[in-house]
């Protein structure tokens, strides 16, 4: 064809017998077509093809159409491949040239692994009203100061006053926070200060709500004094008290030493609840019997150490989130580069979709999670397909101008689509020992946290074993995105440090997402009766995609060499239970999708099966196999017969 008009060049293609058409499953997923493109015409094709080149040289635009016969005697298209005039030669009788390889598959192959910078403002985005996780927090205190010594082990508070009427004479109580503490960076519930030595009596705290929390205070320290008077009897108090809103005071914890008995002990937790406004703080106070005194009183301390724990959740903040299927769309346009437009679609089929893993998916980039203002999303096509593979078990097939991902169970049918019988020759059986594994690793990247609530986390790298020993193969199953509730939280956190960076910012999450007007909000299916081995299991989300969900999406896949996985090792948080299962409960696996055996044939049959996800069926010496399409080739313009390789299903004699 030749600007739109066509020319039947049947007799004109010299290099017919060369020419070879073939359907192949590279990568377990979908069936792929492939063809010669180097094509020799001679006669009237030679005429027209250099009258196109020298008429309009880089301008020259030709097709090549194929068709074949049907049992009607009419013409159906096979396929239409243009022709690269940048590679024309000719000898005065023949025109060499190839055609050129623009197809979506062959864009896909060249410009997978291309990663792509995406200003998130250019992408059509959702909102997600983000509230994050509940986190375990600690503000740790050492007593400290400028009227505080350090004697070896001992640290002691020495007052030098007059004590009226028995006492008490009043000292507050010198409380230093540590930098290890661990506190909000966004939305603390909770102001923290430094409470120095005073002893002009009034009342002073180191904390104060700024709302409702509930906390506890962990003590662990002794005591005891001594005076320079030997007037009367001597003793010490130490109280922490919570000074209310209205200015009440209420004392949470008193306890004493008199001098010359032995230390005083302190081990305690003690659970307040504050409200907005009420205030923290710790007195030491001073007696003496005999009144009035003046003296000098020291105070040994041993081993002390304070902390305030407190779960807090952070308030809302927006995020802009991003379908799956508007990246994969922008993904295609990019590797494209034309006018031409191509479609990503995604199958809505998966029998495991119950907890809605893959229809509530959202994609977010690290920058949006920070709030960062000119924030971008940078992924490449690769990554995007093995996250899907990953996580869902959704492999991409491509037709046309269209790339469409579906389960991977769905490309393996039951149906008998060919059916062979003993039309066969050549058989040779074999074992393809690249699907024999001796462990399987599923999951993520593990993630180092600076903070303790990290621990928490289990979306990492979980490893199995198949207890096979016959290769050193791991089948790996790691998303490149990532599903780390925690990770995202951490992230969600610096905002406001728009100057800083993070090792994390150009990483790709994932999240779970609800309906919630007309926004998102976070889905989170379980109720905190189905989890256990979490910190806060009320506000975790993202559960649905552990290690353990991932396997099941693979299941079938992994059943080709196995049937059951045992359990070697995480990464993460081993403890978690969701609805009952263990992530380290061994996984049986009662079905496969197909065996590691391979078998390859030829045949009189030249027939294309219309169906090739289904099965093609043949018998050979009594036994009857069936099989999947992985290679079939065939010449279409003359009949040599047809050469299938078929990744066995099952043999039965």
């Amino acid at each position: 064809m030749i600007r739109e008009k066509r020319y039947d060049v049947t007799d004109d293609l010299k290099n017919w017998d060369d020419f070879e058409l073939s359907h192949k499953r590279p990568n377990y997923d979908g069936v792929v077509r492939s063809y010669s493109t180097s094509f020799e015409f001679v006669n009237n094709a030679f005429i027209l093809l250099k009258k196109e080149y020298r008429s309009r040289y880089m301008e020259a635009s030709a097709s090549v159409i194929f068709s074949l016969r049907n049992n009607n005697w009419e013409y159906d298209e096979v396929f239409r491949c243009a022709l690269d005039f940048s590679t024309y030669s000719e000898d005065g009788y023949v025109v060499s040239i190839n055609a050129i390889d623009n197809t979506l598959s062959a864009i896909i192959k060249a410009k997978k692994s291309i990663q792509y910078e995406y200003p998130v403002v250019d992408l059509y985005t959702r909102n997600l009203k983000y509230d994050g996780l509940k986190f375990q927090y600690e503000a740790k205190y050492v007593s400290g100061g400028s009227s505080v010594e350090d004697d070896d082990e001992l640290q002691y508070i020495q007052y030098h006053g007059q004590i009226v009427d028995g006492g008490p004479a009043a000292i507050s109580f010198p409380l230093y926070k540590l930098d290890n503490s661990e506190l909000p960076k966004l939305d603390s519930p909770l102001v923290f200060t430094d409470e120095p030595f005073s002893s002009d009596g009034s009342v002073r705290t180191f904390a104060e709500a700024l709302s409702d929390i509930d906390i506890i205070i962990n003590l662990s320290f002794s005591f005891y004094i001594v005076d320079d008077t030997n007037k009367g009897t001597t003793y010490a108090q130490i109280v922490l008290f919570v000074k209310r809103a209205n200015g009440t005071l209420e004392q949470k914890m008193r306890t004493q030493n008199t001098e010359g008995n032995t230390p005083t002990v302190v081990d305690e937790s003690i659970n307040i609840s504050l409200h907005t406004g009420d205030m923290i703080g710790m007195d030491l106070l001073l007696y003496n019997t005999a009144t009035p005194i003046t003296m000098t009183w020291t105070t040994y301390l041993r081993n002390f150490s304070m902390a305030v724990n407190f779960k807090s959740q952070i308030k809302p903040v927006n995020i802009d989130v991003v379908s799956p299927i508007e990246l994969l769309n922008k993904l295609l346009a990019s590797m494209s580069e034309t006018t031409d437009t191509y479609y990503g679609i995604i199958d809505d089929y998966d029998p495991r979709m119950s907890l809605d893993r893959l229809s509530t998916v959202y994609i977010m980039a690290a920058e949006s999670a920070r709030g960062l203002p000119k924030a971008k999303l940078y992924t490449s096509y690769k990554k995007y397909c093995d996250w899907m593979e990953a996580e869902f078990g959704y492999v991409p097939v491509i037709s046309g101008n269209e790339v469409t991902f579906i389960h991977r169970d769905k490309l393996f049918t039951d149906t008998v689509v060919k059916e062979l019988g003993k039309k066969i020759n050549d058989y040779e059986l074999s074992v393809n020992d690249g699907l024999i594994y001796s462990s399987v690793k599923v999951g993520y990247d593990k993630q180092d946290y600076d903070s303790i609530n990290g621990r928490d986390e289990f979306r990492f790298t979980n490893e199995f074993s198949t207890g096979l020993k016959l290769l050193d193969n791991t089948l790996s199953l790691i998303s490149p995105y990532r599903a780390d509730a925690y990770g995202i939280e951490f992230l969600v956190q610096k905002r406001g440090e728009d100057t800083t960076d993070s090792n994390s910012d150009n990483d790709v999450f994932f999240v779970s997402c609800d309906q919630d007007g007309v926004n998102l909000k976070l889905y989170r299916p379980y109720s905190t009766a189905q989890l256990s081995g979490l910190l806060s299991p009320e506000t975790m989300f993202n559960i649905q995609y552990s290690p353990r969900f991932m396997l099941e999406a693979n299941k079938k896949y992994i059943g080709a060499c196995i049937r059951l996985l045992k359990f070697a090792s995480s990464d993460g948080n081993s403890d978690v239970s969701i609805d009952g299962v263990r992530e380290t409960d061994d996984l049986l696996i009662p079905e496969r999708l197909f065996t590691v055996g391979e078998v390859s044939i030829k045949t009189s049959d030249i027939d294309v099966p219309s169906d090739l996800t289904g099965l093609v069926r043949f018998t050979n010496q009594s036994e009857t196999i069936t099989g999947y399409i992985k290679n079939l080739s065939l010449n279409i313009a003359k009949e040599k017969g047809s050469t299938y390789t078929l990744i066995v299903r099952d043999i039965k004699s």
